[in-house]
């Protein structure tokens, strides 16, 4: 069992470690594609690769509203909310707001299943986190001004990936976690495309097959959506949404680390500071889930 546990521990470190690194490279091919164009490509990429992975062709009426709701909500929607939120507001005031989905989840959770209140332990393991997570955005240089419409869009976007995270919990142990993500790319895909096709902007395929950029759109597409949805997955199964979306605090971290080393990004005291304070929040929490007699 405690194997098991630190098996899923580990897959959900992978992911945000990778999903921080995705920030740095998106930002790099968004200078020639548009942000539903890159969502756009990297589903269909995903989905192609995990044909391969899962050939076996899965369709139920009854069930597909099951994938095509969790896709809406931890692809398209969410990916719409998070970009839009960012061309209304300061990029700092959606990393911080985003990063509130644990909170979110940690309470909803708290309020549908009251056996699983949080201990006081946890809930400071929660706080420093996030304290943390607003020194690592800021990095030395405070700025946050309010815009309501980017504010609350980034807020829907925490909204969305906790409602995903619930989806998922309660879904995961009926299927495959490999089916799941290949349903969760299709309907990604489709529910992009409109979107694409709304925009009227052709995609820039010239630039695309330039090697460094092929290569930055695979690393998207197989590792960021392909592979760590799927491990997403697995860890949701093994350790339970609550202590899988804590890991959601590391995500700011890992960009920040990412950004010093590949764009020469200096990271200041204060940003040392919320590595410390992200990490020591993470333990408490994560040791305090750990010792729980029934995860969630």
């Amino acid at each position: 069992m405690k194997q098991t546990q630190n098996h899923g521990h580990l897959m959900a470190l992978i992911c945000v470690l990778i999903w921080g690194s995705t920030f740095v490279v998106s930002k790099q091919l968004l200078v020639f594609l548009q942000p539903v164009q890159l969502m756009l490509l990297r589903f269909a990429m995903a989905y192609i690769a995990l044909s391969f992975v899962y050939p076996k062709f899965y369709f139920k009426p009854k069930e597909e509203w099951r994938f095509l709701l969790m896709a809406l909500f931890a692809n398209t929607l969410y990916c719409w909310a998070e970009n839009t939120a960012i061309t209304l507001t300061q990029a700092s005031n959606v990393s911080i707001l985003v990063s509130t989905s644990p909170i979110m989840t940690a309470v909803t959770m708290a309020l549908l299943h009251k056996e699983e209140r949080l201990k006081r332990m946890q809930l400071l393991g929660f706080a420093i986190a996030f304290a943390g997570v607003v020194l690592v955005v800021f990095n030395g240089a405070v700025s946050l001004h309010l815009n309501p419409a980017g504010d609350m869009l980034a807020l829907l976007a925490a909204a969305l990936w906790a409602a995903y995270g619930f989806l998922l919990r309660r879904w995961s142990g009926i299927y495959d976690s490999v089916l799941i993500t290949k349903k969760l790319m299709f309907y990604g895909f489709l529910s992009t495309l409109p979107l694409v096709l709304m925009q009227g902007k052709p995609i820039d395929f010239g630039s695309l097959f330039v090697l460094e950029n092929l290569l930055m759109l695979a690393f998207l597409g197989l590792v960021g959506s392909a592979g760590c949805y799927m491990l997403w997955s697995i860890a949701v199964k093994k350790i339970g949404v609550l202590s899988a979306n804590l890991y959601i605090n590391m995500i700011p971290l890992v960009t920040l680390l990412v950004s010093a080393a590949a764009l020469g990004e200096k990271i200041t005291l204060m940003g040392l500071c919320g590595m410390v304070l992200v990490i020591s929040g993470m333990v408490l929490g994560t040791v305090e889930f750990k010792n729980k007699k029934a995860e969630v």
